[in-house]
């Protein structure tokens, strides 16, 4: 399994020189499986340049590609009109929150909305490519090439999702967007134990976190902690600040990596083999 990083960013995208080393668009990540098939995590601007990629190398996946969110707030799913695949009829692209509980509209209401003539010129409709979208109501699924996904709701202001996906004897934990309101949430431990690679929002300072309490993230403090409670393997610190530019992130990584050595913060085309 490899993971390579789209978007690291939270909240809005931050096109700034001082942003270069670590990355502006919002989040997105890329999965590739050792089959050679795809998945997606979030559609935030990084999904972009995801699907250039894609063009470019002429990939070939076309009977089903899975976008998987964590929730839909608009930084993570505001690429998707600019994702270039979903304008090719030959490809099929199935779009996903997986958990129980899921609150509010419907995915694909949501995902018409933000391309409605008020916001956008092209219609979801008019995209091209087959678009099927689910909001299962589950808590694990095993695929037929036998990769699993786990899912556990957490804390955040219109709920999110984070994901366990295992393929053989690797494993990826994607949490972003995670507010522990009451010391750590037990159920994203238990979600990320003995991963070899942890994705988690580590938005904030702990400072920061003080007056921010209700927004829905973390610090890199608490990021911390979930993987030396869960004993993952890697950890890799994501949804940075706006507000936090290359040399702050840079400082703040080397103070990251004296408490958990194998810590880092996300970096935008960064690839990691598993």
């Amino acid at each position: 399994m490899k993971v390579k990083f789209y978007g690291t960013r939270g909240s809005i995208p931050t096109p700034d020189p001082n942003h270069y080393q670590f990355g502006g668009n919002t989040s997105c990540v890329l999965i590739t499986f050792s089959t050679g098939r795809i998945a997606i995590l979030d559609a935030g601007t990084g999904i972009r340049n995801l699907g250039n990629d894609l063009i470019r190398n002429s990939h070939e996946q076309y009977d089903n590609i899975g976008i998987i969110l964590s929730h839909t707030h608009w930084d993570h799913i505001q690429g998707f009109p600019y994702f270039e695949p979903a304008y090719d009829p030959r490809r099929n692209f199935t779009i996903s929150i997986c958990g129980k509980e899921r609150m509010g509209k419907d995915l694909e209401s949501l995902f018409a909305t933000q391309m409605q003539n008020d916001f956008f010129p092209v219609a979801l409709e008019n995209m091209g490519a087959n678009f099927t979208f689910l909001q299962p109501d589950i808590t694990t699924y095993e695929s037929s090439g036998g990769i699993k996904l786990a899912a556990t709701k957490y804390s955040h202001r219109g709920d999110a999702y984070g994901y366990r996906i295992e393929e053989g004897d690797k494993t990826l934990v994607y949490c972003t967007d995670v507010e522990h309101k009451n010391g750590i949430d037990p159920n994203v431990v238990a979600l990320s134990r003995n991963a070899d690679l942890l994705i988690h929002d580590a938005q904030y300072t702990p400072e920061e976190l003080k007056v921010k309490k209700g927004w829905g993230h973390s610090s890199w403090e608490q990021a911390i902690e979930v993987a030396r409670q869960a004993g993952v393997k890697k950890l890799a610190l994501f949804h940075h600040d706006p507000e936090h530019n290359d040399t702050f992130l840079s400082n703040l990584e080397n103070e990251c990596q004296k408490i958990f050595p194998n810590a880092f913060l996300a970096r935008e085309t960064h690839q990691i083999e598993l």
